[in-house]
């Protein structure tokens, strides 16, 4: 190992303790935010009374009435401040709010959702209208008015397609499953306190003074450090009586360093972390541990050789345990089915396990619990906790797998034929109008754990019962929202997206080779080839400890967002707030290629 690296843990930058320090948690409670100025309640009751009329009066001749009206009114605030070398880059406020209107027509058994038109992929019954800051209840009304009337004239048209597509004969028997199923009314007037906001200034001051250590590492070829602070008001009320209110609170650190190989390859590492408040971030003296221990690991990545093609186990410690959790396991978690008429490659975006209730479908060491009900785990502040879905459903603790077996499905209001009730977890919007089924605070528990030393033995086992050299260990996976702010050509990120997998894990940012006397080799260029389920179902071995993060899960696909860039580098604040907990994971066997991207010459001139 370089001796420039043996000074750090495996990178233990990456595990650095978030969570509040003693000094810290005998403090008074932090000032709470104060509550809405642009939805009051003389807005949500125009809002409502606008439901109402709605319902009871909102019809074209010839067409089906609305027999569901749903609105969703989020009010966003985001202080984003990013510094580099010591100096400010970027420093915004984001304010706004908006109201979204959900319009089904038909009934419960067979609406206009869960389909897409052909050539009129856009359409879903879904309208979003801006409302203003200052808003008064007769503006509201109007926004609510708008929105109301082009979802209901949408959802029509969808009504319509649908209708001829099932008669059509292509159904894939979605036409013997009802579209949408009812669900209790959640009634939550009262607000949710959260901590305020930390000023600009405050993100700005600690974004400076950490960023500029950077300055001391001259082969760094870019670095900031992101501060983001923001809060999610929501409210939700539909026509079966929801009339709910929920706050999010996330406090974010981004940190992002590049440098360039010796034989021209870009290479990046990066650090994040969310909280609830600022008390829950790492300290300024543990974030300067963390840039200097993350810059010492890049210089040692400039002299590492690429991996060669490899067919065998593969042991996923920390960050990287998360990240094959997140990419392979969590999306397929989902009993919400694919829309008919949607695109063979959206179609990706449906789970594997739907049918397979009661049946093993990963190795029997594991079981997984999906709980939005909860915002700890242990003494670790999780943020995927909530009060009701983005269907207005009150969230509930699932287990989802049981030693290996399938128990239940994360489920929206949207059925399959196996589960039909929502199980409050509808949080990621697909095409045609429907909410999917998605994990929120995942937890992966295993039995028979074992120390790390004792699994890293029984990986070495393996690779030598498969005739290997040495075996593998991913540490830590690339987040293109996070990382995807480089200098690399836009030509270049068009011949990435043709050349990946989508199906693919993103790249892994930090691996090693692990040899039979137990030398660890640096190596870049990892990239797994896609993961089957099948693959969890040869799960050898598990750790004893857990490791937690907490992230924000994107929408975007992170080809597309590798190739719109980062912008200015800000903290992640646009997705689902997520958590996934588990312990380290060693697979029987996986396989993974040499990734060349990146490659560029080197610059004319030496750094400044």
């Amino acid at each position: 190992m370089n001796r420039l690296v043996s000074c750090i843990p495996a990178i233990a930058l990456l595990s650095l303790a978030a969570s509040p320090t003693a000094n810290a948690k005998r403090m008074a409670p932090p000032p709470t935010a104060p509550a809405s100025t642009s939805v009051t309640p003389e807005i949500l009751d125009a809002v409502g009374t606008e439901l109402e009329r709605a319902m009871s009066n909102m019809r074209i001749p010839g067409a089906p009435a609305p027999y569901f009206i749903g609105y969703k009114l989020t009010e966003v605030d985001v202080h984003d401040v990013v510094a580099s070398l010591g100096s400010i880059t970027d420093d915004q406020n984001r304010d706004s709010t908006s109201l979204e209107a959900h319009v089904h027509v038909g009934s419960y058994a067979r609406d206009n959702t869960n389909f897409v038109p052909s050539q009129r992929e856009s359409l879903d019954g879904t309208f979003t209208a801006q409302l203003a800051l200052e808003a008064s209840p007769a503006r509201a009304r109007r926004s609510a008015w708008l929105a109301t009337d082009n979802a209901y004239k949408e959802a029509i048209a969808m009504w319509q397609s649908k209708n001829e597509a099932l008669a059509s004969g292509v159904s894939a028997g979605n036409n013997q499953i009802a579209s949408y199923t009812k669900a209790t009314p959640v009634v939550t007037e009262a607000p949710v306190k959260v901590p305020q906001l930390e000023s600009n200034q405050a993100l700005g001051n600690r974004a400076k003074k950490l960023s500029a250590a950077f300055r001391k590492y001259d082969f760094v070829r870019d670095s900031h450090v992101g501060f983001t602070s923001f809060l999610e008001n929501r409210w939700y009320l539909n026509s079966e009586g929801t009339n709910a209110t929920d706050t999010r609170r996330v406090e974010g650190i981004l940190i992002v360093a590049t440098a360039q190989a010796n034989d021209g390859q870009e290479i990046t590492l990066y650090y994040s972390h969310y909280a609830r408040s600022r008390r829950g971030l790492p300290s300024d003296a543990e974030i300067e541990a963390q840039i200097e221990a993350m810059s010492k690991q890049l210089f040692a990545m400039r002299s590492a050789p690429l991996v060669s093609n490899y067919t065998g186990p593969v042991l996923f410690e920390g960050q990287g345990a998360v990240g094959i959790v997140r990419h392979s396991l969590a999306p397929h978690l989902s009993g919400t089915p694919p829309p008919l008429g949607i695109s063979s490659t959206d179609a990706l975006i449906a789970g594997k396990l739907a049918g397979r209730k009661g049946l093993r479908v990963v190795s029997d060491l594991l079981s997984v619990v999906d709980d939005p009900t909860t915002s700890f785990v242990g003494n670790r502040f999780v943020i995927g906790g909530y009060k009701f879905d983005d269907e207005g459903v009150a969230p509930q603790r699932v287990q989802v797998i049981k030693d290996g077996k399938l128990e239940e499905l994360l489920m929206s209001r949207t059925p399959n034929s196996d589960q039909g009730a929502s199980n409050g977890h509808a949080r990621l919007q697909m095409p045609g109008g429907v909410y999917r089924g998605s994990a929120t605070n995942l937890a992966v528990t295993g039995k028979k754990g074992q120390s790390p030393k004792l699994l890293r033995k029984k990986l070495l086992a393996e690779a030598k019962e498969q005739g290997l050299p040495y075996a593998i260990i991913i540490k830590q996976f690339d987040d293109a929202s996070a990382t995807s702010n480089t200098e690399i050509s836009r030509l270049a990120k068009v011949q990435l997206l043709q050349s990946m997998n989508p199906l693919s894990p993103p790249p892994a940012t930090l691996a090693y080779k692990l040899y039979w006397d137990g030398r660890e080799e640096l190596v870049r260029g990892v990239q797994l080839e896609p993961v089957d389920m099948r693959a969890w179902r040869d799960v050898m071995g598990v750790g004893k400890r857990n490791t937690l993060k907490n992230f924000l899960a994107t929408t975007e696909s992170p080809f597309l967002k590798l190739i719109a860039g980062a912008g200015p580098g800000r903290v992640p604040s646009a997705g689902i707030e997520s958590s996934i907990t588990t312990p380290n994971l060693l697979f029987r066997e996986l396989d993974l290629k040499a990734s060349k991207y990146g490659l560029r010459p080197p610059p004319l001139l030496p750094a400044p």
